[in-house]
Formats: C-alpha cells, sequence, structure tokens
C-alpha cells in the first residue's frame, strides 16, 4: 500500500487501523513519520483544491485516532506537523462567532504556516 492509496482509503472510511503500519513498512517508514507525510499530503491537498474541505476534515478526524493510540503505546509525544494539522482542519469545524468563514480565517492560515515549516 502507498501513501495515496492510503489517503484514498481513508477519505472513502475504509482503512483498517492495519493500513497505516502496512503503508509504513512498504515505504520503509516509521509510523510517527507516516503520519506527518499522510497529514501532510492531505494538508496540501486540501490547500490546491485536490481535496474538500469536508473530505480533508474527515481524513485527518480519521488519523488522529490512529496517531493517538500509537503515541499512547509507544509513551511518546504528539507527532508534529501532524497534530498541528489536525488542529488546524478542527479551527474549521465550528463558528467562531466573529462572522467570518472559520477556513478561511483560521485553517488556511494555519496550514500555510504548518507547510512552510514543514
Amino acid at each position: 500500500m502507498n501513501i495515496e492509496l492510503l489517503i484514498n482509503s481513508i477519505v472513502e472510511g475504509k482503512e483498517q487501523k492495519s493500513d497505516y503500519a502496512h503503508c509504513a513498512s512498504e515505504m520503509n517508514v516509521r509510523l510517527p513519520q507516516l503520519f506527518n507525510l499522510v497529514s501532510i499530503r492531505i494538508a496540501k491537498s486540501f490547500m490546491s483544491g485536490h481535496l474538500s474541505y469536508a473530505d480533508a476534515d474527515f481524513a485527518m478526524n480519521s488519523v488522529w485516532p490512529a496517531m493517538l493510540d500509537y503515541i499512547m503505546k509507544s509513551n511518546i509525544s504528539l507527532v508534529e506537523p501532524c497534530y498541528a494539522i489536525y488542529e488546524a482542519f478542527d479551527q474549521g469545524e465550528y463558528d467562531h462567532k466573529d462572522g467570518s468563514d472559520p477556513v478561511e480565517k483560521y485553517t488556511k492560515p494555519l496550514l500555510v504556516k504548518v507547510l512552510g515549516n514543514a
């Protein structure tokens, strides 16, 4: 399984927990690195218009529990920039009560910042 197939599976809601480990093994990377690669790809796909906000947000909400499960079992810190990307999409999920589009005002600028550092 490659990263594109994994992301397609995530967006379709068909991924299994074992898909992350399988993809990491196929790519010869550790799981934390895979979580970052997947998150960065999701963010870039959203920013370029290849993924809608709804699909990208759904995907990050699917990556999140897989990452949490891994870090809790491994007793390590949150994986960055995966966590920052998750948080950026989270900011677009609700009305900030300022009359603005939360995706435009919060999510996109946060992603620009994270992706600039990725």
